[in-house]
């Protein structure tokens, strides 16, 4: 013995609206979420690091077939002497030879979680940035928009 149920039409077409649209709902929600993460990173960020604040496209992991969009300190600082070729990471292997400048994702791992063998304080900027009301509340608001008003609870 079975139990059958028949939808309207139109539920059907709502339903399979929703299906056929899913890998891109789920890449507008999140990528609004890393706006909300990279505006804050932004304003939280030491001066020297804010433009190096970017958000890279929005991709599938083929691990787990997941949808990510990654907020990320990408560049290179320039030096302040032109004529320098090189710096330096304590204890990590020494000296690294580069003509384009210190890279930002160093310098914001620096500030991040600070040094030991020079005194430099932990300047934390890119944890205060995730706050997950405000990234849920526009994650839901981009649900909403890119299905149509379907997904609203």
């Amino acid at each position: 013995m079975g139990f059958k149920v028949q939808l309207p039409t139109e539920i059907m077409r709502d339903i399979q609206k929703i299906y056929d649209n899913t890998d891109e709902i789920l890449g507008e929600m999140t990528r609004a979420g890393a706006k909300v993460v990279e505006d804050n990173m932004r304003n939280n960020a030491p001066d020297t690091l804010k433009e190096y604040v970017k958000t890279t496209k929005t991709y599938r992991t083929p691990s787990d077939d997941g949808i990510n969009t990654k907020v990320i300190v990408k560049g290179y600082i320039p030096f302040s002497n032109p004529n320098r070729k090189s710096f330096s990471r304590s204890g990590k292997g020494g000296t690294y030879s580069t003509t384009k400048g210190v890279p930002a994702e160093f310098i914001a791992n620096l500030y991040e979680h600070g040094r030991s063998t020079l005194p430099f304080p932990k300047r934390p900027f890119m944890r205060k940035s995730f706050r997950k009301k405000d990234i849920e509340e526009a994650m839901l608001a981009a649900q909403s928009e890119a299905s149509g008003g379907l997904l609203d609870e």
